[in-house]
């Protein structure tokens, strides 16, 4: 994971991704891509009533402010021993990730941000999401991983494999309520290969699926929980809820997730 993006704007989680970012390329020896995205072209076509001048206006006060929000990332990162950049891009939030993402290893994103669902959805690389006042800084506490046999699983397991090699543990945690025609033993078998030994556990649900993960992270001290985002179809999960719906609005732990 050394191609890092992090989205920057003026969020009271800017913090947390900033300090996520920044640890991640130490301990990688990566590259921090800050993104700062504004549609410029659509506000112009936005103004219905004002007229040129006035939407001019308002795309000045937002370059403005994103050029002094470049500025003044610029200033606090040349300080830091981690490469980096920072752009501005003439493109929606979602757009601008999504573009960035083909050539990234990891996203680094907050757990509050109404969007991350969308992101989550939409790129082809993992995202890491951080609690608001939680940024992740170390990452050699023990790694859990929610293993349900699905391909969401499998595919945030392979997304992770960078840093559950850091990990001081890494545990394959199944509630026992799916088939096991994909049992973690298998996903354990995968990480030998990759010299990553994970213990499994296989644990009865508690209430719902979510809380029992949530238990079981406190009780192993995971830093970081893998797991894969809508294991069911969006709409179903929209309806009924769902495991990955409930952990994006209650996790206090930082979540690697992969679609």
């Amino acid at each position: 994971m050394r191609s890092i993006l992090c989205p920057a704007d003026s969020a009271d989680s800017l913090n947390d991704r900033v300090e996520t970012a920044l640890a991640l390329a130490r301990a990688t020896n990566g590259h921090v891509t800050f993104q700062i995205a504004t549609p410029f072209a659509q506000m112009a076509m936005w103004e219905p009533f004002g007229g040129a001048a006035l939407s001019a206006e308002a795309i000045n006060q937002v370059r403005v402010a994103d050029e002094k929000l470049a500025a003044d990332l610029d200033a606090r990162l040349a300080r830091q021993d981690v490469a980096f950049d920072v752009e501005i891009v003439d493109e929606g939030r979602i757009e601008g990730i999504a573009a960035a993402a083909r050539f990234v290893d990891v996203i680094v994103a907050s757990l509050d941000d109404p969007g991350l669902e969308e992101v989550g959805l939409g790129v082809r690389c993992p995202v890491l999401a951080v609690p608001r006042g939680a940024p992740l800084l170390a990452f050699d506490a023990p790694v859990m991983v929610a293993w349900d046999g699905g391909h969401e699983s499998a595919a945030a397991l392979r997304a992770s494999l960078p840093l559950l090699r850091m990990a001081s543990a890494v545990h394959l945690v199944t509630v026992r309520e799916k088939s096991s025609d994909f049992p973690a033993s298998d996903a354990a078998c995968y990480l030998s290969r990759h010299d990553i030994h994970a213990e499994c556990h296989e644990v009865e649900r508690n209430h719902s699926i979510a809380f029992t993960l949530e238990d079981m992270a406190r009780k192993l001290d995971a830093g970081l929980i893998v797991m894969g985002l809508y294991g069911k179809s969006r709409l179903r999960e929209l309806l009924l809820g769902g495991v990955s719906r409930d952990l994006l609005d209650r996790s206090t732990v930082p979540l690697l997730l992969a679609h």
